[in-house]
């Protein structure tokens, strides 16, 4: 703008008259209406934040939820797994809080127990399925379900048709599974022994076979097998004997067997499942076993300590060696 051009507009606002004054209500109504416009602005915005919270928080809820859902345990029935037959020293339940207890007064374990026992201890349990379960001393054994249990550590023995030997064996295989840090065992209609510690994983087998499975190896042994997994190495299988010493302990845990009424092969029979030792008659002493020799009562000692009585009531003889029992007249 040129100096005349400013001179001129200054001369003409001089001359103009004041802008009016608005009245006092006019300029409160004004205000009133400036303050709501911006109130409903805010409002919102403030709602649209509060929408945009509340869908933040659902998603992570949500989220929240499907992680839950996916790693929580899911409830597991508890269920009868086995009736104790027989018990020799201290065996405790191992509790949830870490505590040992006593095996006392039970008479049957239940899934999710642990049975703990003591050095010079054994236990029998008949398995709830079928079968026989024998628990050497120093073993940590948990009941997984009805149809597995899992081996911490120490030495247990499975008979899956102990009714063989007393002539009532349903036929069929019971369902157990036997887990191990090292590997799980599972029989095909057997007598077996496993051993666990930290060194390795044994499995014995005196009749059938069973199936082996650690990481990337399957392996099956038959009768008269011992397989050992230390490691990561492939099993290692050798010959064994069916009897002797490394299955010593399983007579202690051998429950009393109900004899009135059978004859006295049926008790042998008996004895060398028990013992892995075969059977052989000379002369006609099988034909007195089987027909003529009839027990009483009850054998709630070890077989082979119950061998002597039971062989002379029936007027036989018998002597072992090499694995067999001879009985002869």
């Amino acid at each position: 703008m040129s100096k005349p051009e400013y001179d001129a507009l200054e001369e003409l606002l001089r001359r103009s008259e004041p802008r009016p004054i608005p009245a006092s209500a006019d300029i409160a109504a004004a205000k009133a209406a400036v303050r709501k416009d911006w109130q409903d602005v805010a409002g919102e915005r403030r709602t649209q934040r509060r929408i945009r919270t509340v869908a933040l928080a659902a998603t992570v809820l949500a989220g929240l939820f499907a992680v839950f859902n996916a790693v929580r345990t899911p409830i597991v029935e508890i269920v009868q797994v086995a009736s104790i037959e027989k018990q020799l020293g201290d065996v405790y339940v191992l509790g949830e809080d870490g505590t040992l207890r006593e095996l006392e007064d039970v008479t049957t374990i239940q899934s999710g127990q642990m049975l703990v026992t003591a050095s010079e201890a054994a236990i029998a349990l008949a398995w709830g399925g079928g079968g026989s379960l024998r628990i050497d001393a120093n073993t940590r054994i948990r009941f997984v379900s009805d149809v597995s249990a899992f081996l911490e550590d120490g030495r247990v023995y499975f008979d899956s048709r102990p009714g063989l030997a007393a002539g009532t064996d349903a036929g069929g295989s019971p369902n157990f599974l036997l887990e191990t840090d090292r590997g799980t065992v599972r029989h095909v209609g057997t007598q077996y022994m496993v051993e666990a510690d930290a060194s390795g994983l044994v499995v014995s087998v005196r009749e059938g076979e069973v199936e082996i499975k650690a990481g990337v190896y399957e392996e099956r042994v038959s009768s008269g097998q011992q397989a050992t997994l230390s490691g990561s190495r492939r099993p290692y299988v050798l010959s064994i004997d069916r009897f002797g010493e490394r299955w010593g302990w399983i007579s202690r845990t051998t429950p009393a067997r109900d004899v009135n009424g059978r004859t006295l092969h049926e008790f042998l029979t008996w004895v060398g499942r028990e013992t892995g030792l075969e059977i052989r008659y000379e002369d006609g002493a099988e034909a007195i076993a089987k027909d003529e020799a009839e027990l009483v009562g009850t054998v709630s000692s070890a077989p082979l300590d119950a061998l002597p009585v039971r062989v002379a009531t029936a007027a036989l003889e018998y002597h072992i060696e090499e694995g067999v029992i001879y009985i002869r007249e």
